[in-house]
């Protein structure tokens, strides 16, 4: 046990006592139990609290005690906030200097005791398969958002959000994604998948090697073709297929999602949301727009059932809107089936017909 001896000022002798010891003294996290053992030198019952961590080579706080205040002898449990070593180096070794002090008492009498956290090892990045966000189908093109699928891709889930350029981060917790040696927006991170932008700079460009690597461990290049435009369209359950993620504005102009439930008329109005658009105009000098619209350069069109659809619209969502994403209004056409009728959306010289979309009908 240390024992830290108090010089006590003036009379107040019943804090003569006060003499906080600490044991053991060093935890190494994960290997041993992380708990503290606070007692008063003079075995008495002393008031104590948790008087924060200082780091050791600029290592932040990781850790959580409880309790943070209690009365010797007590146990004090030290544990590990998953939020921040979630987002330290594999195998790295971080530590901390963590302080106890007596309450209520002049001069407090002061302890401390050392926590290291070893972290453990891990595998580098492995990447799995690299597919349309929204249609989850292996056709890409520069702008769409990709899903990323893997092991080991990075140490905590994230999602993130644009800066003040109207761009999303490059890098997210040490993590970062290249097509072609380009690093790719990035919008959300787990240790199982990201999800991404295929970077507008692939102009012309048929295929892309897809790196990821966190801190200084890289995965295998991961190779795929590049189209001029790869549609998908978004579905409600986001497993690539089914029932569209699709609006439908009623006779009294609002708008409600379609679905079995809440089937559309034979001439009612939808947006349809999809990835793929490929090239724009003006070409996209950011991931995100904030004023006014724009328009994909390349044709689009729209069947229903099998026959086509007449076209409102095909442009961005709107003010403060990905690129990547498309928003597609059109016209449910007569003479078509009741249930479920598939959806095929063109863009250019490709489509989504394996995508095998549905919006519900009347």
């Amino acid at each position: 046990m240390i024992l830290l001896r108090v010089a006590v000022l003036g009379l107040m002798v019943q804090f003569a006592s006060a003499q906080l010891g600490l044991q053991p003294t060093i935890i190494t996290l994960p290997r041993d139990l992380g708990e503290f053992i606070i007692s008063d030198g003079g075995g008495g019952h002393v008031k104590f609290k948790y008087a924060g961590a200082a780091p050791e080579f600029n290592a932040p706080s990781f850790i959580v005690v409880v309790p943070s205040s209690a009365t010797t002898p007590a146990p004090v449990r030290i544990g590990l906030n998953p939020s921040v070593v979630a987002q330290f180096k594999p195998g790295g070794i971080y530590s901390l200097s963590v302080q106890f002090t007596t309450v209520d008492q002049t001069p407090a009498s002061t302890v401390r005791g050392g926590v290291n956290f070893i972290v453990p090892s891990e595998p580098p990045p492995s990447v799995r398969a690299v597919v349309n966000a929204a249609s989850l189908q292996p056709f890409l093109s520069r702008g769409a958002l990709v899903s990323i699928f893997g092991s080991h891709l990075t140490g905590p889930t994230l999602s993130t959000n644009y800066d003040d350029t109207a761009s999303f981060p490059t890098s997210v917790a040490s993590t970062s994604v290249t097509f072609n040696g380009i690093a790719a927006p990035l919008l959300y991170v787990s240790p199982g998948q990201i999800n991404a932008i295929v970077p507008f700079a692939l102009a012309g460009q048929t295929s892309a090697q897809v790196v990821v690597q966190r801190f200084d461990m890289v995965s295998a290049a991961f190779t795929l073709p590049l189209q001029d435009s790869s549609p998908g369209v978004f579905t409600a359950t986001q497993n690539g297929s089914g029932q569209g993620a699709i609006l439908q504005q009623g006779s009294d102009g609002a708008l409600s999602y379609n679905s079995a439930d809440n089937p559309a008329p034979r001439g009612a109005a939808l947006e349809i949301f999809a990835t793929g658009a490929g090239v724009w105009t003006p070409p996209a000098q950011s991931d995100v727009f904030i004023l006014g619209e724009r328009f994909t350069t390349q044709p689009v069109s729209v069947t229903i059932g099998g026959q086509p659809a007449r076209l409102l619209y095909a442009g961005t969502l709107g003010t403060q809107s990905t690129w990547s994403v498309l928003q597609v209004n059109v016209v449910v056409p007569d003479g078509i089936g009741s249930g479920p009728q598939p959806v095929v959306l063109r863009i250019g010289q490709a489509d989504n017909s394996q995508q095998k979309v549905t919006v519900a009908v009347q």
